[in-house]
């Protein structure tokens, strides 16, 4: 989805809704340490939220993106907008009889804010994250 959304940002095509939307986010390297102690750990089971130390928006986290790569800010819109966007795609989908590649549910479920308690994660998994924010982790991109 990254590169999915370089490709939009170098085009002036990818956009957001301007309601600030959370996310926990959490680095490749720390979710791979994370992946490790859980499968090689004793007394692990169950499951974990996993994030780094500081939740951030959608928004954010696109706008940070952009300035990483040298690209405009996306742009901003109404929430209906990207519902009918949604809607739209599939309705030409299902006119061309074709999978949808943009759903109403994919933008609702994109509109969730997630942020989670990654007390356990610390005790049991990772006590201290190689990436522990977005602005550490956006060196990895």
């Amino acid at each position: 989805m990254i590169e999915v959304a370089r490709w939009l940002l170098a085009r002036r095509f990818l956009g957001v809704w301007r309601r600030p939307t959370w996310i926990h986010l959490l680095s490749l390297p720390d979710f791979l340490t994370c992946t490790v102690s859980a499968i090689e750990g004793d007394h692990i089971s169950g499951i974990y939220n996993l994030g780094d130390d500081e939740p951030t928006t959608l928004q954010e986290f696109l706008d940070a993106l952009a300035e990483k790569w040298g690209y405009a800010k996306p742009w901003r819109g109404p929430q209906w907008l990207f519902l009918l966007a949604g809607g739209l795609t599939e309705a030409v989908a299902l006119m061309l009889n074709k999978p949808a590649p943009l759903t109403r549910d994919f933008i609702r479920i994109g509109m969730a804010s997630y942020v989670s308690n990654t007390e356990r994660m610390k005790a049991e998994l990772l006590p201290e994250l190689a990436y522990p924010s977005l602005q550490s982790g956006l060196s990895l991109l």
